[in-house]
């Protein structure tokens, strides 16, 4: 989607630079101060060619751009539902240490269950 908070920010950003007031920035797009200030809150959805204009009266050249959007992963999308926050937020609470030892325990851990049941499969086959 488009990003209109973020051009509303590069618009106001660039008038208060260009030492214009929106009712200046009005007059030389055009339109009226508070269509300015709509546009600058991002709460607005201009035309290209009123974007043009803006550009124009700022001084700016206006590129469009296309790119494919990303398409989410359904998997993904549904184990971030998932996620326990509270045990997220309380591991981030805990230093890059305490994380890697437990990481490490873990794995450690890990290692053991593959070895024990290794040894109990072997041993299934083993008539023990």
């Amino acid at each position: 989607m488009y990003d209109m908070v973020g051009l509303g920010r590069l618009v106001k950003h660039t008038r208060e630079v260009e030492g214009l007031s929106q009712r200046e920035l009005a007059e030389r797009v055009g339109t009226s101060q508070p269509a300015v200030a709509k546009l600058e809150q991002g709460s607005s959805n201009p035309t290209v060619r009123t974007l043009a204009r803006y550009a124009e009266a700022l001084g700016l050249d206006l590129r469009v751009d296309f790119a494919k959007v990303p398409v989410a992963d359904p998997v993904v999308e549904r184990y971030k539902l998932d996620v326990d926050r509270t045990l997220l937020r309380e591991n981030l609470r805990r230093s890059v240490d305490e994380r890697l030892r437990s990481l490490g325990e873990w794995e450690e851990a890990g290692w053991e269950l593959q070895r024990a049941v290794a040894d109990a499969r072997q041993a299934g086959r083993d008539g023990k």
